[in-house]
């Protein structure tokens, strides 16, 4: 190594050998942490802190005994700070992103502020909420014996503390005591801000050897060795005199000259820039890099492989568990907001008496492949709900699947994307067999009844009244052209739907089949599958 690196080295490490501070005061500590977030120097916490957020902002909902009370409470959570106009993001879901940002990019005291309370459907309801910057919080200290007591604060906005905390106002400290007047926040109390510290004072150093050095050494020898034994060499003088021609020929290069240089004899130059390679080496930063990401939750890890080997993984356990221990504290946060809804309505019995529970839906970022497996089996056991099963597996929301599938059966729609047929069941079917099964799809009778077993087997005498040339009669234009076995199996609202599925598929398997006795088979076992799915009874 070069004196000049070893130099460059020692100088880095006379920096670092200089106590970084960590400020004690709180709002110093906010600032700093705001500071740090600004311009992240490490790309690494600024990154793994968005994506705790990220991760974090699920779908929070209040689910009641009552139907009816908990759709009010949605609609309400839906439109939470709609009042804004567009100003701040209206909704639960915003104001989640702004609790968990307070709590792991900020100071970490997150106070949940209601501004202003409506009546929604005869319930008063908080329509205006926001989390104030911790950074602007003030304590004032109750106690004059300095003792540690629950309540022993008045807080205030600003440090005029005008403006007291008080009514409508809930406060959080993830990461202290009850009894503290602020907490510790979260990237400071982690160490990661000291370590950032450390990376920041090894990257600056960086940048000032590179701006003294990139302003590279033009080194210029003269003479010659044989020149020299005879005891002929360049003096200091003539040396300074080649340096200032050499400046003259760089001017005539730059104006666009061409550089022209005469010589008496041996002259050699070169461009020479010193060896850079320690200050820049990876070992340098990997000790607190890896210090910032034990910090965020990532905890290196010694795993040994073999008697003469060992590997280190970063296991993120700990980073996992600190975002589902963020969403479990908002929902507790909400858990709080219920009850300051619930002493406003003391009135209100029919609603208030109801017991509630805040839902969220899955995180669903930290889950593999091998999990969603897992889950499916579950389903398939019939150990988890549908509801489930869509969110942790397919990540879609329940409630807009279930619609759309509704409105798949009502259109017909599923049987145009059904997988295409490998084998010709009906060369095994009588075309009586395939009306009988379409209109008894679980051998009922046309009461309804289930036919009994030794029955069963019996086909002409539970056999569709229809005839064959009174099924050929589709598309049916009115439902009371409709057979008479589906208008007594159907209630007067599904008889529509099924009319309208039954007249698509019959186009469509009539277009597709050119047979118009296959496409109206067709068309019946179309229509008695998707009538199935469809749930409602109100008329379309």
């Amino acid at each position: 190594m070069s004196n000049l690196s070893t130099d460059i080295l020692s100088s880095i490490f006379n920096v670092l050998s200089k106590e970084i501070i960590t400020p004690s005061d709180f709002h110093t500590q906010v600032s700093v942490v705001k500071t740090m977030l600004a311009n992240d120097l490490t790309g690494l916490v600024d990154s793994l802190t968005d994506f705790n957020v990220t991760s974090a902002s699920v779908d929070f909902t209040i689910e009641t005994e009552s139907e009816e009370f908990t759709k009010i409470l949605k609609k309400w959570l839906d439109n939470i700070n709609r009042a804004y106009l567009g100003k701040i993001p209206s909704g639960i879901n915003a104001l989640s992103l702004e609790y968990f940002k307070e709590r792991w990019k900020s100071s970490s005291f997150p106070v949940l502020k209601i501004a202003e309370w409506k009546s929604v459907n005869g319930v008063i309801l908080p329509s205006k909420m926001m989390f104030v910057d911790g950074e602007s919080i003030y304590a004032v200290d109750k106690n004059k014996d300095k003792e540690k007591t629950l309540l022993n604060y008045d807080y205030y906005l600003g440090k005029a503390k005008k403006h007291k905390l008080d009514d409508n106002v809930i406060f959080t400290r993830p990461y202290g005591r009850w009894f503290d007047k602020y907490p510790v926040p979260y990237l400071i109390k982690r160490g990661v801000y000291h370590n950032y510290k450390i990376i920041e004072s090894l990257k600056n150093k960086e940048t000032t050897v590179l701006n003294q050095v990139i302003p590279y050494l033009f080194l210029i020898k003269k003479g010659h060795e044989l020149l020299d034994r005879e005891g002929i060499s360049v003096k200091d003088e003539d040396l300074q005199k080649i340096i200032n021609q050499y400046k003259k020929v760089i001017e005539d290069a730059k104006a666009g000259k061409t550089p022209t240089r005469a010589a008496p004899w041996d002259e050699d130059i070169k461009h020479f820039i010193p060896d850079l390679e320690p200050i820049f080496k990876p070992v340098l930063f990997s000790v607190a890099e890896k210090a910032v990401l034990s910090g965020l939750g990532f905890i290196d890890v010694i795993e040994a492989t073999s008697t003469s080997r060992r590997e280190s993984i970063l296991n993120p356990k700990v980073f996992i568990e600190e975002t589902k221990k963020g969403v479990k504290d908002f929902k507790q946060l909400l858990k709080e907001i219920v009850n300051l809804i619930i002493d406003k309505n003391k009135s209100h019995i029919k609603y208030m008496n109801s017991d509630f529970r805040i839902v969220n839906s899955p995180i669903t970022a930290f889950m593999t492949t091998e999990f969603k497996n897992h889950i499916r089996l579950l389903w398939e056991r019939g150990q988890l709900s549908n509801k489930t099963y869509c969110s942790l597996v397919g990540e879609v929301e329940y409630q807009t699947e279930k619609v759309r599938r509704e409105k798949e059966a009502r259109n017909g729609d599923e049987f145009i994307m059904s997988p295409h047929q490998t084998q010709n069941q009906e060369q095994y079917e009588s075309f009586e067999e395939l009306e009988h099964r379409d209109l008894y799809p679980k051998d009922e009778d046309t009461n309804g009844k289930p036919i009994p077993t030794d029955k069963t087997d019996d086909k002409e005498k539970y056999k569709n009244a229809q005839t064959e040339d009174d099924l050929i009669g589709a598309p049916y234009r009115t439902i009371k052209a409709l057979p008479d076995n589906v208008k007594k199996k159907l209630s007067p609202a599904k008889r529509k739907i099924w009319m309208d599925i039954f007249n698509k598929a019959y186009k469509f398997y009539l277009k597709k089949l050119g047979n118009a006795k296959k496409a109206e088979t067709k068309a019946f076992q179309v229509a008695w599958s998707q009538i199935k799915q469809v749930k409602s009874t109100k008329k379309k």
